[in-house]
């Protein structure tokens, strides 16, 4: 009998604690908390096919010493529909590691009935095991953007984060309002890269209806693009905007001079820190000014600075607007069974964005 079966409720408690000590470096039984968003995600998202379950490795006695959770997402290539299937970072008992439980776990998942296989934030462990059975690490989609907006703060937030102890974050607290009068004084200077111009186009909320409207007007180019309905798209924003795992969740639509929609954007604010993309997305024409309106709606409301992970339509306009470009974080990863559908992703053809995987998913 495979010690690899299908994730069911009644191991949400076993499971829930092997994430909480091991990923989250968390002591004794999981939070309650944990618990429910484990059930949640895995049990009631819009998506659930018991054909394509979430998986548990069990030692000898039963008890599940891995854990590998799957999140269906309908897609469609070209309008034929397809199953793809996003990977949740893989997790494996310290003890139970010379069982081979991860590489039993990636080989079933990725032996699923899935046309693809995806994971967007993949671990270290979860990405060289899935390279090793022949998934594609997708290295321009595995580079992160940042743009400073409050160039000294977020120099000093870059290197706390770089160097945790206390007397990193002594200097920081004593250099901090220095900072905050040198951002004062550049974010002023018209010439200075961080000025924020008050943004041609006009932002309002962006609602579900018209998020949905907005991926059928302006993703149909792309063969390889989500499906989603009013019902699960709606699961989804509301799924993140009580996780709150990255800060407040921000939804803006935007409209031209003569009132026609021309793009969106969807953030992470972090008031007093950096905040995360999710997803931008419009017309051609107007990317740059779609980016200013983003840049200028987060510096506004306090951020210091923001990160997103690269799309390659978006390239350009990211560096011509003052980004940078680095790696860190987890790596997207592809498989599939279809030589083809990996292309599509590699040839930039597909439109994949934060908001259709895994990475928006996360609990705080």
């Amino acid at each position: 009998m495979s010690p690899v079966r299908a994730f069911v409720p009644d191991d949400i408690p076993q499971a829930a604690d092997l994430n909480w000590n091991v990923l989250r470096r968390g002591k004794g039984p999981a939070p309650a908390a944990l618990r429910s968003y484990f059930e949640r995600l895995y049990f009631h998202n819009p998506w659930v096919d018991e054909s394509l379950p979430s998986l548990v490795f069990e030692d000898a006695t039963q008890k599940i010493v891995g854990f590998l959770g799957v999140i269906p997402r309908p897609m469609s290539v070209r309008g034929e529909p397809l199953r793809a299937a996003f990977g949740s970072n893989l997790v494996v008992h310290p003890d139970s590691r010379s069982t081979l439980a991860g590489l039993h776990l990636v080989k079933t998942y990725l032996a699923g009935k899935q046309d693809i296989s995806l994971s967007d934030s993949a671990n270290e462990l979860t990405a060289k095991v899935q390279k090793g059975l022949g998934a594609v690490t997708l290295l321009l989609d595995s580079i992160h953007w940042s743009r400073p907006l409050r160039p000294s703060l977020y120099a000093l937030d870059a290197i706390c984060r770089l160097s945790k102890n206390k007397l990193t974050a002594a200097l920081k607290s004593l250099a901090k309002p220095f900072g905050m009068l040198a951002d004062n004084v550049v974010t002023k200077i018209s010439s200075s890269p961080f000025h924020q111009d008050v943004p041609r186009l006009k932002g309002e909320n962006l609602r579900v209806d018209t998020l949905l409207k907005c991926y059928s007007d302006f993703s149909s180019r792309y063969a390889l693009r989500p499906e989603y309905d009013l019902g699960s798209l709606k699961w989804l924003l509301d799924f993140m905007d009580q996780m709150k795992a990255y800060g407040e969740v921000q939804r803006t639509l935007l409209r031209n001079d003569r009132n026609e929609i021309v793009g969106w954007y969807i953030y992470y604010l972090k008031r007093g820190g950096v905040g995360e993309v999710v997803q931008i997305g419009g017309a051609k024409p107007f990317t740059a000014d779609i980016l200013r309106h983003l840049f200028f709606d987060a510096w506004k409301q306090g951020a210091i600075g923001l990160h997103g992970r690269l799309e390659a339509r978006w390239v350009e306009e990211l560096s011509s607007t003052g980004c940078f470009f680095y790696r860190r974080g987890g790596w997207m990863q592809a498989h599939s069974r279809r030589p083809e559908l990996l292309r599509l992703i590699q040839d930039g053809d597909a439109f994949l964005t934060r908001l259709d995987g895994e990475w928006c998913l996360t609990s705080n």
